[in-house]
């Protein structure tokens, strides 16, 4: 996909954004941002075009409003493309995801699984062709919690907000594309971080507000009916970050032993 735009700033920041999804052949679609009456249009040729007409934004608004419908126009460009809003690795030739309410910490808990050894596809987004987990390395603002964890062991200020999962844990931390092998559904913290093997039925209700594809609801549904069949669930509740990454080490060593 190719951003189009007449706002510079938002040209520039959403590079950014996607600094580590540089393209590397001609687009299959072009998705357009541009300033209209009282506010701003956002359209392409085969998803819905959105409008925001409650006047002038900052930039990193458009863009924050921009990424949403631009990354719903990919999924609805392509039937084989599905994501859970997760954090999601890889771990012993299993891909993995910690799914989870926004603030739910999946990112402290991502960081944590990365110390331990695990590689990372996103700390947001388990990007899904078919079965099989892609990276979805979009740069994201960490909670001072999760930089904390982040930077623990080095002299650095958190500049730029937006980080970058490539730079800071290096390419070598990239995990590789594997078959989606165990979900994590996040159910709150507790004194000590526990896991509970659950079946798909009891994942569904909370992947069904964590999913996109194309489709409509019932389709998406159904699309994540298929997907958990082959995958092994749990609810996790999350100890300290450390505590809950050994947690889930130690269960899809279970699984992959």
């Amino acid at each position: 996909m190719e951003l189009r735009t007449d706002i510079a700033e938002v040209a520039r920041l959403f590079g950014l954004r996607y600094a580590d999804h540089a393209a590397e052949r001609e687009p299959d679609f072009r998705y357009y941002v541009s300033t209209a009456r009282a506010g701003y249009a956002f359209w392409s040729d085969h998803a819905l075009s959105w409008r925001w007409t409650q006047g002038p934004l900052p930039a990193d608004a458009i863009v924050f409003l921009a990424d949403a419908v631009i990354v719903s126009a990919v999924f609805r460009y392509d039937s084989e493309i599905a994501s859970i809003h997760a954090a999601a690795l890889e771990y012993q030739g299993a891909a993995i995801a910690i799914a989870g309410n926004s603030n739910s910490a999946k990112t402290s808990a991502m960081l944590a699984c990365v110390r331990r050894g695990m590689h990372v596809y996103s700390d947001e987004r388990a990007l899904i062709r078919g079965i099989t987990v892609h990276p979805f390395l979009r740069r994201s603002s960490v909670r001072a919690a999760g930089a904390r964890l982040l930077l623990a062991d080095r002299d650095a200020a958190l500049d730029p907000p937006e980080l970058s999962l490539k730079m800071y844990f290096g390419s070598e931390a990239v995990a590789q594309p594997r078959p989606l092998g165990a979900l994590f559904v996040i159910a709150g913290s507790g004194a000590s971080a526990s896991l509970e093997h659950i079946d798909a039925a009891a994942a569904l209700p909370a992947i069904t507000r964590w999913f996109d594809a194309r489709g409509d609801l019932m389709d998406r549904v159904t699309r994540a009916i298929a997907l958990l069949r082959r995958v092994h669930c749990f609810r996790l509740v999350l100890g300290s970050p450390d505590e809950t990454a050994v947690a889930i080490a130690y269960a899809v060593t279970m699984l992959t032993q």
